[in-house]
């Protein structure tokens, strides 16, 4: 036991002990009190001013029993922690985790640490680093797939769209309700021109989320990859229609119709949407080209 314990020990035990001697000579200080009070006056009956005097030092003995108790409490509650070798930190610590991660899942400080530390070496640029950190984890809990979301980013930046779309497939397989993760998988497959694949993968992150224009987009870049063309310009006006002011979706939707041969079209089209954004440069040229 550390010397810090055994001070504690003994300052518990000397305040308990001031509460108990106080206790004990309360009685003591009434009746002198009463004496006191008898000397003064010799007037008032005697029961009337002790049970004055007995609600006065009550009241004051109560104060300082709640104070020592709190006291008391305090001390036995540090003495504890460092009896467990826990710290206060570490205690708020272990409730931070169980807020990022399902209920009734065991918390693993060390793992979490870990995770973060990761994040930090990524946003560093410091790849390499993170990713041994991350294997890491993944060795001693083989189903953190916070981890494997980690791997995939960084695989990602590297360009290794193998690996990335290897730790997607993974990833979907075990949780099939994530639309990022399929939506991932897209963008990994949309990469290395796996179109028919890259389509699949949008189609199912839609299923679960068709909140999102970029992924119909992305669906139909897929598609005009994969020789589509009518169901492609399909995503694209739909991605348009949900965000009207992009132009850049625009864009891509005016090139998907010349590719149908629907120039007029595209061209009525652009022009509506360069009265609106009259200071869109991107809209001026494409106009200046399919009008010469």
């Amino acid at each position: 036991m550390s010397f810090t314990l055994i001070a504690n020990l003994v300052l518990i035990f000397a305040v308990l002990g001031v509460v108990i001697l106080f206790l004990r000579r309360l009685p003591e200080a009434i009746e002198k009190d009463k004496a006191h009070q008898e000397a003064e006056t010799g007037k008032e009956p005697f029961v009337r001013k002790a049970s004055v005097v007995f609600r006065v030092l009550c009241k004051k003995a109560w104060q300082q029993i709640k104070y020592g108790t709190g006291f008391v409490a305090r001390k036995v509650w540090h003495f504890m922690l460092e009896a467990k070798d826990l710290k206060q930190s570490q205690i708020l610590a272990n409730r931070v985790a169980r807020l990022v991660r399902p209920a009734g899942t065991a918390v693993n400080i060390g793992m979490y640490s870990s995770l973060k530390k990761a994040d930090r070496l990524i946003s560093e640029g410091k790849l390499l680093e993170a990713e041994e950190t991350l294997i890491q984890v993944i060795r001693k809990n083989p189903q953190e797939y916070l981890a494997y979301e980690g791997l995939m980013k960084i695989y990602i930046k590297q360009k290794k769209h193998d690996n990335a779309i290897e730790i997607l497939e993974f990833l979907v397989k075990h949780n099939p309700q994530n639309d990022n993760y399929f939506a991932y998988l897209g963008n990994a497959l949309l990469s290395t021109r796996r179109f028919s694949e890259a389509a699949d993968a949008y189609l199912k992150s839609l299923e679960l989320n068709d909140l999102i224009p970029a992924r119909f987009v992305n669906l139909g870049l897929s598609l005009q990859g994969a020789g589509k063309s009518a169901e492609a310009k399909d995503n694209f006006l739909k991605a348009v229609e949900m965000e009207p002011g992009n132009m850049q979706y625009l864009l891509i939707l005016i090139d998907s119709m010349l590719t149908l041969g629907e120039k007029e079209e595209a061209l009525e089209k652009l022009k509506a949407a360069s009265e609106k954004n009259p200071e869109d440069i991107s809209l001026k040229e494409k106009l200046s080209q399919l009008e010469h």
